[in-house]
C-alpha cells in the first residue's frame, strides 16, 4: 500500500477544548518547573497510589523532588537529562531495600513486602519515562530486584518465567534471548477447563513490575496473568524499529501458553489481552484475532499518533515530561541528541501506522476500546478510527477525562473482561 507524504489529520478534539494552547496544541503548566511537575501533576497521584505511583508512598517522594528542585534551580531541563534526573532517587530506594531486608530477617513479611514494593516504585520513577541511559537502566535492574523480592510475598506470588523467543528474527533486529515475564496463578480451586489467561501487555513507561493492583484484581477474579513488555522497552527482546517484531513476540508468547497449558493449568482457548500499550492491543486484536478471545485497548493509538505535528507537540501536553523523546527511543530512534532522534522518529514513524499497513481493515476478535475524550497523549481520533469500522467492537470515549479514561475506566475494564470470558471454555 502506498503511503502519501503526510498524514491528513483532522483538527484534533483537544485543540478545541484545552484551557491553554501553544502553537495550536494543548499546553500544560506542569512543564514549567520541577516543582510544578510534582505539585500540579504527580503529588496527588502519588498520595492516592495511582499510576505511575502504584505501590508508592508520598513520604518517599517529597524529599526526592525537594532535592531535584534544589539541585536544578527548579529548571525542568533536568527532566530531559536522564542520568542527572535519576541520581536523586537512589539513596531513598536503597534505604527502603535495606529496611525491607532487615524486617524480612525478622519474619515480618507484610512489612517487608510493602517496603520492597515501595523501593521498586522509587526506582520506577527514577527511570521514568523509559530506561534510556546508564543510570536509568541501573534503576530498572535494581527496581526489578526489589520488586521480585516483594512479589514473592504477594498472595498469590508473582513469579518470573522465561518464554523462549522462538519466532525471533535476528536479521530484523530481534535479540535472540528469552522473553522475561511475570506469572500469577489464582490461589483458589482451578475451573474444570483451567484458568482463563489475561496477557498483560505493558506500555511505554509501566512495565511488568508496575501493575500489582491490576493483576491482583484479575487473579482475585480467577484469571492467570502473564505480564511482559512491548518492543523497545524494559526487557523486551523484539526489534524496536520493525513494525513486524510485535507479531513475532506475540506468536512466541501464544506458543508458550499453549505448550504449558497443562503444566500451569491454563485454559489456552480462553485468552484475553489487555494493554496499557494500547497501540499493540489494537494490532494484535487484528493480527491474532484467531488466537484470542478478546482484547482491551486502553488509551491506544493507531495512526494519528504518528502525525509529525502531533509528535512535536507531545512534550508540552498531558504527559509528565519527555514523551516525544521516550517514544522516539522506544521505536528505535536513539541518537545521542534527543532532538535529532525525535526528528527522525517524526519523519519515519508512519511506517508503524495500522491504517497505512492495512491492518485496520482486517477482522478482529472481541475488542474493547476505551479512552478519555481529552487524551493529549494519543488522540481520541485514533480510537474512533478503530471503533467505527468492522464488527465485534465496543467503543467507550469517556467525557472530561484524559489518557486512559480514568477515573473509573479500570472498573469498566475488569467488568468487561469478566463478561467476555464468562462460561466460555
Amino acid at each position: 500500500m502506498s503511503i502519501s507524504a503526510k498524514i491528513i489529520a483532522p483538527p484534533y478534539h483537544v485543540q478545541s477544548t484545552a484551557a491553554n494552547l501553544r502553537d495550536g496544541f494543548p499546553y500544560f503548566t506542569h512543564h514549567e518547573s520541577v516543582s510544578a511537575l510534582w505539585s500540579q501533576k504527580w503529588r496527588g497521584l502519588c498520595s492516592a497510589g495511582i499510576y505511575p505511583f502504584m505501590d508508592a508512598q508520598v513520604e518517599d517522594f517529597d524529599p526526592i523532588f525537594t532535592d531535584l528542585s534544589k539541585i536544578s534551580d527548579d529548571d525542568p531541563s533536568i527532566l530531559y537529562r536522564a542520568d542527572d534526573y535519576a541520581k536523586s532517587f537512589f539513596p531513598i530506594a536503597q534505604q527502603l531495600v535495606s529496611e525491607a531486608e532487615d524486617v524480612l530477617s525478622k519474619r515480618k513479611s507484610d512489612q517487608a513486602r510493602s517496603l520492597f514494593l515501595r523501593a521498586a516504585a522509587v526506582y520506577r520513577i527514577a527511570r521514568f519515562p523509559i530506561n534510556r541511559s546508564a543510570l536509568s537502566q541501573d534503576a530498572w535492574v535494581k527496581g526489578k530486584a526489589a520488586y521480585e523480592k516483594g512479589a514473592q510475598l504477594l498472595d498469590p506470588p508473582s513469579t518470573p518465567v522465561d518464554i523462549p523467543f522462538t519466532h525471533a528474527d535476528r536479521s530484523a533486529g530481534d535479540t535472540n534471548v528469552s522473553i522475561k515475564a511475570y506469572l500469577r496463578l489464582p490461589n483458589k480451586p482451578k475451573p474444570a477447563f483451567g484458568w482463563p489467561v489475561v496477557l498483560f501487555i505493558c506500555g511505554l513507561d509501566a512495565y511488568k513490575t508496575d501493575h500489582t493492583p491490576r493483576t491482583q484484581k484479575h487473579v482475585n477474579q480467577g484469571f492467570a496473568t502473564l505480564s511482559f513488555e512491548i518492543p523497545g522497552t524494559g526487557d523486551c527482546p523484539a526489534a524496536p524499529n520493525d513494525p513486524m517484531s510485535a507479531d513475532r513476540l506475540m506468536n512466541s508468547v501464544f506458543d508458550w501458553v499453549h505448550a504449558n497449558a497443562q503444566a500451569y493449568g491454563f485454559d489456552a482457548k480462553n485468552l484475553v489481552a489487555r494493554s496499557t500499550g494500547g497501540y499493540y492491543a489494537f494490532r494484535i486484536a487484528h493480527t491474532h484475532s484467531d488466537r484470542l478471545r478478546a482484547v482491551v485497548s486502553q488509551g491506544g493509538g493507531c495512526h494519528y499518533m504518528f502525525d509529525p505535528e502531533w509528535i512535536r507537540a507531545q512534550n508540552q501536553m498531558e504527559y509528565p515530561f519527555a514523551l516525544a523523546d521516550a517514544l522516539a527511543y522506544k521505536f528505535g530512534y536513539r541518537d545521542a541528541n534527543s532532538a535529532i532522534a525525535v526528528d527522525q522518529y517524526a519523519a519515519e514513524s508512519r511506517k508503524f501506522s495500522l491504517v497505512d499497513s492495512g491492518i485496520t481493515g482486517t477482522p478482529t476478535c472481541q475488542l474493547l476500546i476505551i479512552n478519555g475524550m481529552e487524551d493529549s497523549i494519543f488522540p481520541i481520533e485514533d480510537s474512533f478510527l478503530i471503533g467505527t469500522q468492522g464488527k465485534n467492537k465496543d467503543l467507550l470515549a469517556r467525557g472530561n477525562r484524559g489518557h486512559m479514561g480514568n477515573p473509573g475506566a479500570e472498573d469498566i475494564v475488569y467488568h468487561w473482561i469478566d463478561n467476555a470470558t464468562a462460561g466460555k471454555p
